[in-house]
């Protein structure tokens, strides 16, 4: 996943003071689309659990995900750009006409990456906290599949490609991802009882 948004990114290169933008966009658009299969899946292996045994296992697991999550997005971002800026002074050294990204563009776009990520958790965990276990996975099903498809199309527009087409792309990743978790979630609801009842 990091992969292919990085690839939206680099496809032209923003202006110095746009800069920390590609970490926001790329964390957020990450975020939301990992997180939201995390507390998919977790929130369907976990049906025959009572109501407020899910509850805490989705809420639990999702903020614990989330967070590991967000910091190996802002760690993986800020070395990804580092090694770039590696490289641009490289080339600068051997007299190609390029700019290169200052130390503390490069600290920012790892820390605009986590914060970024956070937010995405933020958005699609608080649903669990004022509605039941169903009732949050619709809303936040519903949030994750608007917010990837609106991100989508930012990163289309900043990367100069085609934003709607960008953002189906990313919706339909978010949509994939929260039914194959679904799926997977599904399957280890008929495991996890038995293990439950061994103890």
């Amino acid at each position: 996943m990091a992969s292919l948004i990085n690839g939206e990114f680099y496809m032209k290169r923003r202006k110095p003071s746009k800069y920390w933008m590609e970490g926001a966009a790329f964390g957020l658009a990450d975020g939301i689309i990992c997180c939201l299969g995390l507390i998919i899946g977790v929130a369907e292996a976990t049906v025959n659990f009572s109501a407020l045994e899910r509850r805490s296992i989705v809420l639990a697991s999702g903020i614990l995900g989330g967070l590991a999550n967000a910091f190996g997005n802002s760690i993986g971002f800020f070395l990804s750009q580092e090694a770039e800026r590696s490289v641009q002074i490289h080339e600068e050294k051997m007299g190609v006409k390029t700019r290169v990204h200052t130390k503390k563009e490069v600290f920012m776009s790892g820390v605009m990456s986590f914060l970024s990520t956070l937010s995405a958790l933020l958005i699609l965990i608080l649903p669990f906290v004022f509605l039941n276990i169903e009732n949050g996975m619709i809303l936040t099903f519903t949030l994750g599949v608007i917010l990837s498809l609106s991100m989508g199309g930012y990163i289309g527009k900043i990367s100069e490609q085609n934003p709607v087409k960008t953002g189906l792309k990313y919706a339909v990743l978010a949509l994939l991802g929260a039914l194959i978790s679904h799926e997977i979630g599904d399957l280890l609801s008929t495991i996890i009882p038995i293990h439950q009842n061994i103890i």
